[in-house]
């Protein structure tokens, strides 16, 4: 009689327990995969050349494909479809010696679907929709040690396009 009374309050923590511990492996994963592709974009010795439609489609394709590789593995059940991802390279000015250097920027979200149906009602909705599934975010910066340049051509940030 006992156990009927506590099984489901022990059961609902013991899947909130699990169901917790999948969003932070995707967390981590996420985090891991925008930190490796910013380190990644990191190394490309980027010039004013280095924009041109030739040129930087293949950089943004490898820094992509970086970033899918170190997400997909530590995902359960992971998905194209559920992730989005963001690569600008974007040009500050030092403010003492008024050179320019670029900054790399990566962005990754992921729509982590949540499998434990009580436990998904309390988390569904803390990330402003209610789809069944949480949004977890991810961005990290790492200047790109290029020759430095004084002045560029244009300091519009160069944004990686497509999917």
């Amino acid at each position: 009689m006992e156990f009927a009374l506590i099984a489901p309050i022990l059961f609902l923590l013991l899947f909130g327990i699990i169901q917790i511990g999948l969003v932070m492996a995707a967390q981590n994963g996420l985090v891991d995969a925008a930190r490796d592709a910013a380190r990644r974009a990191a190394t490309y010795r980027i010039n004013a050349d280095s924009f041109s439609l030739t040129v930087f489609p293949s950089i943004c394709d490898s820094i992509k494909k970086t970033f899918d590789d170190h997400l997909r593995p530590s995902i359960p059940g992971y998905s194209n479809a559920n992730r989005t991802r963001t690569i600008t390279y974007e040009w500050q000015q030092d403010p003492i010696a008024g050179q320019y250097f670029l900054v790399a920027h990566v962005v990754g979200t992921y729509k982590n679907p949540l499998y434990v149906p009580l436990v998904s009602q309390f988390l569904d909705g803390t990330d402003g929709t209610n789809d069944g599934k949480l949004e977890l975010r991810a961005s990290e910066q790492m200047r790109v040690e290029n020759p430095i340049l004084a002045t560029p051509t244009s300091t519009a940030p160069q944004v990686c396009t497509g999917t």
